[in-house]
């Protein structure tokens, strides 16, 4: 009897019997292979009932012809099996039945004469020809035609194809509760490409199992006939785009707090400004914005303009170059790096609210955008891409410093102390509130704070010097009425101390202020002066700036404050203006680099250069040594600047004691504080008196 071998015999030239690769349906062992090709074909028939589906069918040629394949003993014993032969089937003739997913298991069979290569119909089962050699195996219906197979595939529904697994599942079941397990199957057998293709499914459950999975995973996947036209871009856990429900597409929303904080940040970047002075105009803009998203905005915006050169670093490295995108994407772009590097926000948050910041601004750069981002969340768990114990360099990247400015902390502190000061300058600043006795009672304020929600926590050293323990209650309309009626004014602990050291002890009869900016300590100093005098004194303030003297004079008039005449004139040159010698009491808040108060005016870490540094020490001492000449012998003269650094603190200082004029004067006290996570920022602060 012929040997009726697994997938038939494949024609003589050089085609058939063992003249191919692992058979996947062989009984026992694979057989050799000749020239490493798979050699396709089902399992063989070992005379048991199968677990599967045989599909097996005859290929062509003779019968008889070729060598047998498997385990080398015969693969009929005899007995027939109506379910999975037809009837009137001799094993030289019709083939195996072919198994297509539908009901009916009638199909299949040999379509040609054997021997016969071409069957010139549309190659539905039978012989395949050359091409297809490897392959073997009857090809059954048009439906699974390999070139159109895969198109029909994904016209499938998913609960259907599901519910055809189970149902022959079932038919398996039945057969192998009647029948002995099948011996195993080669490996090519349980692939998942096999499983896939043929819908056979493995003898062993395991094997079954991976190759359903790998069968379901595929099926998963989107289709080109399932994939919506919205914007759903990528697979979600239930293999369903992200983004649709029911469907339909579901686009992301963009943040109003993120949209708010990148037009901050644009507004800045254009026009150089401060975010302070920027952020209330935008906030108002965004109508019916929440008051949790607009200081979200604020935060983000601070957070971005305090960071913005080590934002730009870690955008430039997933970027193939720094011109790959315009300003305004970047700017798009900082604020998710922010979130990314800073604040710890979930990868997925920043990346798909990244991607709709950038299209709201450029829509054209939302693909480019999508792919940066996605980078950048993965090179965000590597920074900042060293030791900071190990490399001053890696400390500032973490630290969000220039590095020159770490290294001058570093050369003036020490390393821990700079680290220390780095690390409180990224904190949020507390709130201070100074009560103005000219209007308020002390026990009155904190009263109406506590009615609104926070604690006060009195100052140690300041009178009238209050810790907002929750700085939420400044939005408050009880609160904010004590602002307008200029009952309390927000100033910092250390320039409040300052302007209680400038304060004179005994009643003065005339006070210069040089610096007098928006008048915050001009307020101050008068109303330590209601507290020592019980009254205010006539005070002359100056500034460069016109503005700034209209500003001036509508706060001390909101303030109840009218013994102050604002003047603006260079105070370099002041003697042209004023007498000399003609003030009991002189303060020269000298403009300065301001590092101690970075956590207010976060643009100062990126615009500030150490040449700057350099060149506000020489306007510095040129302030000193001006107002000096405007001192009464016996009259005090105070130097305050709200910097770290000792270029611009003791040494002009030093300098201005070393000269002729300068040796009159003596010093009587100095204050120079720390900065702190939770306290006061640091300032410097000197007074000396003239003696002769």
């Amino acid at each position: 009897m012929t040997d009726q071998h697994q997938g038939g015999y494949r024609g003589a030239a050089g085609r058939g019997g063992n003249g191919g690769g692992p058979r996947r349906g062989a009984a026992g062992r694979p057989a050799g292979s000749r020239d490493g090709r798979s050699s396709g074909g089902y399992k063989k028939y070992d005379g048991k009932k199968s677990s599967g589906d045989s599909r097996g069918g005859y290929r062509g040629g003779k019968p008889g012809e070729g060598k047998p394949y498997g385990s080398g003993r015969p693969s009929y014993n005899g007995r027939r099996d109506d379910r999975d032969f037809r009837d009137g089937d001799s094993r030289g003739g019709k083939p195996y039945k072919k198994f297509d997913g539908q009901k009916s298991d009638r199909q299949g069979g040999y379509r040609g004469k054997p021997g016969n290569k071409s069957f010139g119909d549309k190659r539905q089962g039978g012989y395949r020809g050359s091409k297809d050699s490897a392959r073997g195996g009857q090809r059954g219906p048009k439906k699974f035609d390999r070139r159109d197979d895969r198109r029909d595939d994904r016209r499938f529904d998913r609960r259907d194809d599901r519910r055809d697994d189970r149902r022959f599942e079932r038919r398996d079941d039945e057969r192998r509760t009647q029948t002995p397990a099948a011996p195993e199957r080669p490996a090519a057998m349980t692939s998942p490409r096999a499983s896939s293709r043929f819908g056979a499914p493995a003898p062993a459950p395991a094997a079954e199992h991976d190759a359903r999975s790998a069968r379901d995973d595929r099926e998963q996947r989107p289709r080109r006939d399932d994939r919506h036209q919205g914007d759903a871009r990528r697979g979600s856990r239930d293999g369903g785009p992200r983004g649709v429900r029911g469907g339909r597409p579901q686009p992301v929303k963009l943040s109003p707090g993120r949209a708010a904080a990148c037009e901050i940040g644009r507004i800045v970047r254009e026009r150089e400004a401060f975010v302070s002075e920027v952020t209330p105009s935008v906030i108002a803009k965004h109508e019916g914005i929440s008051p949790e998203d607009a200081a979200f905005a604020t935060k983000i915006a601070r957070g971005v303009t305090s960071t913005l050169g080590t934002l730009d670093e870690f955008i430039d490295r997933n970027l193939r170059s720094p011109e790959d995108i315009q300003d305004d994407v970047r700017d798009a772009l900082r604020v998710s790096a922010y979130e990314l590097l800073f604040l710890g926000k979930d990868a997925y948050a920043a990346v798909d609210q990244g991607v709709e910041l950038v299209r709201s601004v450029q829509p054209k750069a939302s693909g480019l955008a999508n792919s940066v981002l996605r980078k950048m969340s993965t090179s965000a768990k590597k920074f900042p891409y060293g030791n900071p114990d190990l490399s001053l360099q890696v400390l500032a990247r973490s630290q969000a410093f220039p590095l020159w400015f770490a290294k001058r902390l570093m050369n003036e502190m020490g390393l821990k102390q700079a680290t220390d000061f780095m690390r409180a300058s990224n904190a949020d600043a507390p709130v201070f509130i100074a009560v103005n006795p000219i209007k308020a009672d002390e026990a009155e304020v904190v009263e109406v704070f506590d009615q609104a929600g926070s604690l006060m926590e009195p100052s140690a050293t300041v009178l009238g010097c209050y810790l907002v323990k929750d700085a939420r209650v400044l939005r408050k309309p009880a609160v904010r009425a004590l602002f307008e009626n200029g009952s309390v004014c927000v100033s910092d602990e250390s320039a409040q101390a300052i302007a209680a050291l400038a304060c004179p002890e005994g009643d003065v009869e005339a006070f210069l202020e040089i610096g007098a900016g928006r008048g915050t300590k001009t307020i101050l100093v008068q109303g330590n002066a209601v507290r020592r005098f019980g009254r205010t004194i006539p005070m002359v303030s100056v500034d460069d700036h016109a503005f700034k003297g209209e500003l001036l004079a509508k706060r001390t008039a909101a303030y109840g404050i009218q013994s102050v005449r604002p003047l603006t004139a260079d105070a370099r040159k002041l003697s042209e203006k004023l007498p000399e010698a003609s003030f009991d009491a002189v303060l020269v808040d000298a403009p300065c680099s301001g590092a101690g108060t970075m956590r207010r005016h976060p643009e100062i870490r990126w615009r500030l250069t150490a040449e700057q540094i350099e060149e506000m020490a020489a306007i510095e001492y040129d302030l000193l040594a001006e107002a000096a000449k405007m001192v009464k012998p016996g009259g005090t003269l105070t130097y305050a600047t709200c910097t770290v650094f000792e270029t611009e603190n003791s040494q002009v200082v030093d300098r201005f004691r070393r000269t002729k004029f300068g040796e009159a004067f003596e010093i009587e006290e100095t204050i120079a504080t720390t900065l702190s996570a939770s306290g006061a920022d640091a300032h410097y602060a000197v007074r000396m008196k003239r003696v002769r």
